[in-house]
């Protein structure tokens, strides 16, 4: 899939309504750095209003625009970053930038990027809460569902320089629904689940726990309660720990970036809520099958550890459930075989979703999406990061990274690839 790049306002996208399966987006931060097109700083830019109320305005305007782009299926995620209170002038690309200063602009006097101002009611020092003030009006003033709060824990924040608080080390990531029932396949990403070691052999009784796609497993001649997770896997938790990825850009380009998506955050968002593939029959996305198999042979009572037939689980169970047939419990292998949509069409033709991000900045979202069989729109009102999204989606080297593979090997001037990626 060869991703789309558009220079164009987030304010008026121009899409058709309906149109996009997924927005994925990090809108710029409320005055914590000045974006540049041809080495300049353009107005009408996000981020540099005179007050935070201004900054939420805008930004609730833009969202306005994505819901009209939005399926009625689809997903909306967000993610922001904090700010604190500062009565000083310019004083936020010191020591209240949450980058660690990576936003600092010395070389630009005051006025021409707005410092931020106090609230009324806000002291100095007091973080602004600019990240739920956003997720509270957009349920509020435009109806949408807030499905999760998801924490991008950073591992290798950098450092700052106060010794009265905690450092800062987290964003936000909200997920917005239009509707209650919307797609997801959560399958997709689920990570790997062991199940407790157990101390004594019994016979087990299995009561199925929809609560968190989970087993309840109760140990009868131990009163034990035991968890025994989703063959797949457990649902992915509320805190991601992701490290930033640097960019590294040519010196060609002759443009910087500090703020890139790492893909590692980006790749299970577009795995888990954009469908591999939309049925052009009914309109919907198609949905991951997961069948289990008996595998057969002697397993022991109550007990699930050891080795087994070859299989050493030790407590591992992932991919495996487990049945009951008398006192012999028979283990059942459970993959992903395939993609359904509930029109009952699977010989139906089916079009990829579409992937967007309305702040696409170095475009790492459509790159994401791309490598992935997504169409991904980037959309920036920078031509030069719309350049810079350009390079970084057809860039060999991108996409392997975003795709989470090798890097293939370099290709001589004039010879043509032998494969592509997506």
């Amino acid at each position: 899939m060869k991703p789309l790049i558009i220079h164009g306002d987030a304010r008026h996208l121009p899409l058709e309504d309906a149109s996009i399966d997924l927005i994925v987006t990090s809108p710029p931060y409320f005055g914590l750095r000045s974006y540049t097109d041809g080495g300049q700083h353009y107005d009408r830019q996000i981020g540099s209003e005179a007050t935070p109320a201004e900054w939420l305005a805008n930004l609730i305007d833009c969202t306005r625009e994505w819901v009209r782009v939005l399926k009625p299926s689809g997903s909306l995620f967000v993610n922001l970053g904090d700010k604190y209170a500062s009565t000083s002038a310019g004083s936020y690309w010191h020591t209240a930038s949450l980058d660690g200063g990576r936003g600092r602009f010395p070389e630009l006097h005051a006025n021409q990027v707005l410092a931020p101002r106090l609230r009324p009611g806000l002291p100095d020092k007091c973080l602004l809460g600019m990240p739920w003030r956003y997720a509270l009006a957009a349920t509020d003033q435009l109806g949408l569902i807030l499905r999760a709060e998801i924490i991008w824990a950073k591992p290798n924040g950098l450092p700052e320089s106060v010794t009265d608080r905690v450092r800062r080390a987290h964003e936000q990531m909200f997920h917005f629904t239009l509707q209650p029932r919307y797609y997801a396949a959560v399958d997709e990403i689920r990570e790997p689940a062991y199940a407790p070691h157990r101390s004594r052999p019994g016979i087990l009784e299995t009561d199925r726990d929809r609560r968190n796609g989970q087993f309840q497993v109760n140990a009868m001649f131990t009163g034990q309660r035991e968890r025994v997770y989703n063959p797949l896997g457990k649902l992915p938790g509320s805190v991601w720990s992701i490290p930033s990825a640097p960019l590294t850009i040519p010196a060609h380009l002759g443009i910087d970036h500090f703020a890139a998506f790492p893909p590692a955050l980006v790749r299970p968002i577009v795995l888990g809520w954009s469908p591999p593939g939309v049925c052009t029959a009914c309109g919907e996305g198609r949905r991951p099958l997961a069948v289990s198999e008996e595998i057969p042979g002697p397993w022991s009572e109550g007990s699930i550890c050891g080795k087994r037939n070859g299989l050493t689980s030790k407590g591992d169970i992932t991919g495996l459930s487990y049945g009951m047939a008398g006192k012999r419990r028979f283990p059942q292998a459970t993959t992903i075989t395939g993609y359904a949509c509930a029109c009952g069409r699977p010989d139906a033709p089916s079009r990829p979703a579409v992937v967007l991000d309305p702040f696409g900045g170095t475009g790492t979202t459509a790159l994401v999406a791309s490598v992935h069989g997504r169409h991904g729109i980037s959309v920036d009102l920078s031509a030069d990061y719309c350049r810079l999204a350009a390079w970084r989606c057809h860039d060999p080297g991108e996409r392997a990274r975003a795709a989470d593979v090798p890097k293939p090997p370099a290709v001589p001037d004039g010879q043509e690839p032998l494969f592509e990626l997506g």
